[in-house]
Parts: C-alpha cells; structure tokens; sequence
C-alpha cells in the first residue's frame, strides 16, 4: 500500500507534470482557478474561494472546506509565506502573520466547515503574499482498501492538497508590467516579463509571434500563464522551427494578463538562426 498526495493549485505551473512512484509522494498541480481533477482522479472535497485578498479595512477573511464525499473528511491545515526566485519557481517559508482556525479540523459527509483567517500587522508600502494548504488526511478505511492478486497486493491511496493564495493588499496597490527583454540566438528566442507594481500581476497566457518582412505570420507559440508577484520577473523562451528561422523578420511577444496587455518587440538579424 503506499499513501501519495495530489497537489491542487489554481493554475499549473509550466513544465509541471504528474509522476506515480510506488512508496512515494505523488504530487500534482493542477490547472488554477479550475481545482479540475486530474488523471481520472476525482477529489471527495473541495475549498472556495479559490483565492482571498485581505486589506486595512478587512484584515481576516473566511475559506470553506466542503465534503462533497460520502465519508468523514479530516484534513490537516497550513499557511506559508509565498515567494518567488529568479526563474519564477514558487518557494514556500514558515510564517507568524497570519493566524488561523483550526489546523486539524473534521467534516461530515455533505457538510461544510469553516477555516478563518487573520492577518496580523499593519499594511506594508507592498502586498504581501501567503498559502493556504488543505491537505486530506487517508482515513483507516482508504488505507485499508487494495486489491490482492495472487501473492500482489495493489492499491493507491490518493490523498488530495489544495493550494489557495491569500493577499494582503497595500493601502495603495498598482498593478503594472513590462517585457523587460526579447533576445534571440542560435534559433531561441526568451523573453522577460517584470511585474513593476507592488501587487502581484496574474498572467492569463505570454505568446511569441514571428513574422516576415511582409507582415505573414509565420510561427507562434503560447505559454500558459501563471502569478509573478511584485517586483519580480518570469522568463519565457521558444525555440523558432529552422525551416521557418532563415524568412524572420519580426519577433513580437504578447503577455496578457487579467487587467492589460504589454507587448514587445524584436528585430531578426540573420546571424540570430546561426547554430
């Protein structure tokens, strides 16, 4: 038998995947914002809002954990500081700011439960960024149950985490971005997208546009987007089709995010497709 845990989040991170090793951890994220299933795999819970912006004059907020199974729910809870490195990668540090209740809580089946939220502190100049993680824990029954075949017992047992962003908003937040760079060589094009706000920017999709002299749109490529969080970056790149590298004239690229658009551009020189 062998316990294993789905990750949910409100968007996939690129380049995430889903990976089954028996005797270990399985951790997945999901699509954000969409708490979908994955791989056939259904949860028995859910929790909403998928995500909670605090402020000065609203400093504690509530999350709903909702047991939509047909057996008793038991969950573990944590709250976490929410950052990001250079390459975009979320990182995840104990925190004190936020006070929460309870950390062990109990659902009957149909029922839901509240998790309530603080935050403790006055506002920063900056928006701060936290996690909610509701994490299932296996009853005894799920534990249990398998399938014996010959001298082979097999089972899964699928314990399901839910990641919910909590913001605590600046007394003044603005939201802003750039394309900080499009560079190109030896056929790969990357990009830079910089949040220049003090809030976090929620990116819906980047895609890259190449086109020719005339204006022909010859290739493109779209990139799911995910959160950048103040004053930090995210870098993209794409490899251009070598048939198609020699006729580039134009690299655009389009990041699209839920209140504006920023846009970039490059000049192809010839020597940008050389291997």
């Amino acid at each position: 038998m062998s316990n294993s845990t789905k990750n949910r989040n409100d968007k996939l991170a690129p380049g995430d995947s889903v990976t089954f090793r028996i005797l270990a951890w399985v951790i997945v994220s999901l699509v954000f914002n969409a708490l979908i299933p994955a791989q056939g795999f259904s949860a028995n819970f859910s929790v909403a809002p998928t995500s909670l912006a605090l402020t000065g004059g609203a400093k504690s907020g509530v999350f709903s954990v909702i047991n939509s199974g047909e057996d008793k729910l038991t969950c573990q809870i944590e709250v976490k500081e929410w950052a990001q490195d250079a390459e975009g990668k979320d990182a995840y540090t104990d925190t004190k700011d936020i006070v929460f209740f309870p950390k062990i809580m109990t659902v009957e089946p149909n029922e839901q439960r509240a998790v309530r939220i603080g935050i403790k502190g006055p506002l920063s100049a900056k928006e701060k960024t936290y996690r909610l993680f509701v994490e299932e824990i296996p009853s005894q029954k799920k534990a249990s149950e398998g399938k014996v075949s010959e001298k082979i017992t097999a089972g899964l047992t699928i314990a399901f985490r839910y990641s919910m962003p909590i913001f605590m908003r600046p007394a003044h937040p603005q939201e802003s971005g750039i394309i900080e760079m499009i560079d190109m060589s030896k056929g790969l094009v990357s990009a830079v997208v910089r949040n220049t706000g003090n809030v976090h920017v929620k990116l819906l999709s980047v895609t890259f546009y190449g086109k020719a002299a005339d204006g022909t749109q010859l290739f493109s490529k779209e990139f799911a987007g995910w959160y950048i969080l103040h004053g930090l970056a995210r870098p993209y790149e794409v490899e251009v089709p070598k048939d198609q590298c020699k006729d580039l004239s134009v690299i655009e690229v389009s990041a699209q995010s839920e209140n504006f658009t920023v846009n970039g551009k490059l000049n192809v020189q010839k020597k940008m497709c050389d291997q």
